[in-house]
This record gives structure tokens, C-alpha cells and sequence, in this order.
């Protein structure tokens, strides 16, 4: 695609590249320059571009993936997703935006060196966070089945931590995965799904533990209580454990009606029959824009809230320790 602004890496920052590039593509994407559905540069283009190593450009594309911006798909390219997460960088970057124009104006205004002032501006930023304690590293633990991104993004919004994620499935199959993790951090965030397990596997252990919940938009509830009386519905997440999920917070909120399927993205087979059958589909942000791919009219994201209880106890977890 032809970029309104030029990706540019400068060697004088003391940031890597790979940082450099990635905070530039969101910043692009966050103001809108680049838009939801439109295709990144393949990595040999941008790569070439910038004159940096292919493997740079895959880096920041795997993490903007994990940051649930872009999804990569082998042989189509890296595309910018239209999601929640889309959608809260695009407010945070346009009012940072605003008031980096407002700013720029008014250094204009007093005749003051933008150079040095932006030097300056660095230094206060460094001398702000050494003021920090080092608590804000969180250690997020899930299955890979449930929309991990989904939490490990919020957690990351609510707090501004730096969060790293650790499988159950992995620490099962692994002596070493939770004591090398805990190095990372020894406060733990996990959710209502593994609450029990996470406590059991860390009795013992010097740490701190929060657990979070999240809920789904009402308005969800609202267009699957419009459906026909045993009308057949699938939800489709990582795995058939958050289609269960799913399709449980349905039946908390009293809509009894339906006739529910539960299927994991990678069980192909099963999700395909799932989708020739059923009449809606839900689909998590994770799985959403794949699972869309196979058949467009009839998949609807399933639009999750983290709990606001949950928003508090997050903020005053990650507090730093004085």
C-alpha cells in the first residue's frame, strides 16, 4: 500500500529497531493513516524499505498479532484487524494526536527548539518512570483453548504493564516453565476459568494473585434472544473449552432457546460442519477475522468486557510499591 508517511528508523534513538517499526505502524494505524482491513507491506518489502534483516519486520508483525492489531496469514499478508482492540488504539493514539499537535503549536509559539524540547521531554519521561517501582511486570497464566489475547491485552490497557503469558498446558508438560516465569515477575493475574488450578500450582511460592472475570456486551444477549426457538448456534474460540465458555454465558443470561455447538479454530472438520449447520455463529476476537473467512454471512464477533470489578482490582494490584 502507498503510506501517507514514510516508516523511518533512526539510529540515534536508543530504542531497537524492531521498536522503532512497531510503535510507528501502530501510531499510523491509531491515526487512521492505515485503516482496518487494508494489508501491511509483506516483510520483504518493508524490510527492504528500511534496510533491516527480514526477520526484524516479522518480529513486530507476530507482536502487533499479539497485541490482537493485525492478523498474518501465510501467503495473503498481515491484515489490520477491525476489532476492539483496533478500536481502543485508534482513540488513544488520535487524543495523543491532539494534543501532540496542540503541543507542537505552542512550542512554535514561545520559539522554543522542538529538537530540545522533545530531548528534554525524554528526560522527564525517564526521570518520571526510575520514580516507578519495578512492579509493573505482571505474569498472566491461561489455557490456550480460552481468548488469552483477549485478557493479556487488557490487563496490559488497565495497567500499562509490561505482561508476559504462560500456558497451562505448557506448565503441565514442564518442571521449569512456571519457575523460570516467576523470575519474570511474582505477580501472578490468572481468570475465574483456572482460578483453582492457578492456586494450586502456586501454593507454596512467595507471590501475589489476582483473578479477573470478564462479561459480554447485552447486546449480544439481545440478538440471540431475537433467534427462532431452537434455532442451532455455534461459538467458536481457540479451543472447544471457550466455545463452552461462550456458549455458557448465553445460558447464565437465561436464553435456554438455543440449540449450542462449541468448537475450537483448529478443529477444521468439526468447525466446518459447525458452520454448515448452524444459522448464526459467535466467533471470539481471537478467531474472529479466520473463522469469518469461511463464512461471511453468517458470523458475528462475540464482543467480550473485562468486569469492572475486575478493571479495580487491577489497578490497585499493579500499584507500585512505595
Amino acid at each position: 500500500m502507498d503510506y501517507p508517511i514514510k516508516l523511518t528508523i533512526d539510529p540515534t534513538v536508543a530504542l531497537e529497531a524492531n521498536i522503532q517499526v512497531k510503535e510507528q505502524l501502530k501510531w499510523l494505524i491509531g491515526i487512521g493513516h492505515i485503516s482496518p482491513g487494508e494489508l501491511l507491506p509483506s516483510t520483504n518489502v518493508l524490510a527492504a524499505q528500511l534496510g533491516l534483516n527480514r526477520n526484524t519486520i516479522n518480529w513486530v508483525y507476530h507482536h502487533l498479532q499479539e497485541e490482537g492489531i493485525v492478523s498474518m496469514h501465510k501467503g495473503r499478508g498481515t491484515l489490520v484487524l477491525d476489532n476492539p482492540q483496533t478500536d481502543e488504539l485508534r482513540r488513544s493514539r488520535m487524543l495523543m494526536h491532539e494534543l501532540l499537535e496542540r503541543t507542537i503549536e505552542e512550542v512554535r509559539l514561545k520559539s522554543i527548539n522542538a529538537e530540545a524540547f522533545f530531548t528534554a521531554s525524554l528526560a522527564y519521561g525517564l526521570m518520571q518512570i526510575s520514580e516507578q517501582t519495578t512492579a509493573r511486570k505482571l505474569l498472566f497464566v491461561e489455557c490456550k483453548e480460552h481468548d488469552h489475547p483477549f485478557y493479556s491485552n487488557e490487563i496490559r490497557r488497565v495497567t500499562g504493564a509490561e505482561v508476559k503469558t504462560i500456558f497451562l498446558e505448557d506448565i503441565e508438560s514442564s518442571d521449569t516453565i512456571l519457575t523460570d516465569a516467576l523470575e519474570f515477575s511474582a505477580m501472578v493475574v490468572t481468570t475465574l476459568n483456572h482460578h483453582d488450578q492457578v492456586k494450586r500450582l502456586l501454593t507454596g511460592k512467595e507471590v501475589k494473585l489476582c483473578i479477573i472475570g470478564a462479561q459480554v456486551e447485552t447486546s449480544t444477549f439481545l440478538e440471540i434472544a431475537r433467534l427462532v426457538e431452537g434455532s442451532p448456534v455455534t461459538f467458536v474460540c481457540l479451543g472447544k473449552a471457550g466455545g463452552q465458555w461462550m456458549a455458557k454465558r448465553v445460558h447464565e443470561a437465561g436464553l435456554h432457546s438455543i440449540k449450542p455447538y462449541a468448537v475450537g479454530i483448529h478443529d477444521h472438520a468439526q468447525l466446518l460442519a459447525c458452520l454448515e449447520n448452524s444459522e448464526h455463529t459467535y466467533a471470539s476476537a481471537a478467531v474472529y477475522s479466520k473463522v469469518r473467512e469461511l463464512a461471511p454471512d453468517k458470523v458475528r464477533r462475540f464482543p467480550m468486557l473485562l468486569e469492572k470489578s475486575s478493571e479495580t482490582l487491577l489497578i490497585d494490584f499493579s500499584q507500585p510499591t512505595k
